[in-house]
């Protein structure tokens, strides 16, 4: 997995995330780089001691992140929230906070990986600070529109690209 970026874009394996109004980033490239960013969490949660509390569903475009049942499986009962959006632009109300909250949860799940690793590690932490369960990261929400500017929004995933990345130097130390 590459994470890179791409002058204001976070990138992960060419795919940029985020949108601005003078370069508009196709939501199935957005939804695409959402995917690896689910398969690369879910690989180092499976090649690692990490245990994570949700369930990431790395399903290419389609990703999802699912709250397991009691005994922390995901079954057809398990609330699941999409990783995606649609073409267009326009997310429809339901499809909207399925998208938020599965934001916020992949970015909860970051943050309890960079708290496992600094209990392991006292000396890491990362770069970005992931606050109020997953909704913020370095003081911007991770949510996209409403007061969230498409500039906000795309600076927010850079910065949650790089926690991520972090936490690859991390796990290439201490895999399985």
């Amino acid at each position: 997995f590459y994470i890179w970026h791409a002058g204001p874009f976070g990138t992960i394996n060419g795919f940029r995330l985020g949108r601005l109004p003078v370069e508009t980033v196709e939501w199935h490239e957005i939804n695409a780089a959402l995917g690896q960013v689910a398969l690369l969490l879910e690989t180092i949660e499976n090649e690692t001691p990490l245990q994570l509390s949700l369930t990431l569903l790395p399903l290419g475009s389609y990703s999802q992140v699912a709250i397991p049942n009691s005994q922390g499986k995901v079954d057809e009962k398990s609330k699941r929230f999409n990783l995606y959006a649609s073409d267009g632009g326009v997310l429809s109300f339901g499809q909207k906070g399925s998208f938020h909250k599965a934001l916020e949860y992949l970015l909860q799940i970051i943050g309890e990986a960079g708290n496992y690793i600094s209990e392991q590690d006292p000396a890491f932490r990362l770069p970005y600070a992931v606050s109020d369960g997953g909704r913020y990261i370095n003081n911007i929400p991770i949510t996209y529109g409403g007061s969230n500017s498409d500039e906000l929004w795309t600076r927010a995933l850079k910065f949650m690209l790089t926690d991520v990345k972090w936490i690859v130097a991390w796990a290439a130390k201490h895999a399985c």
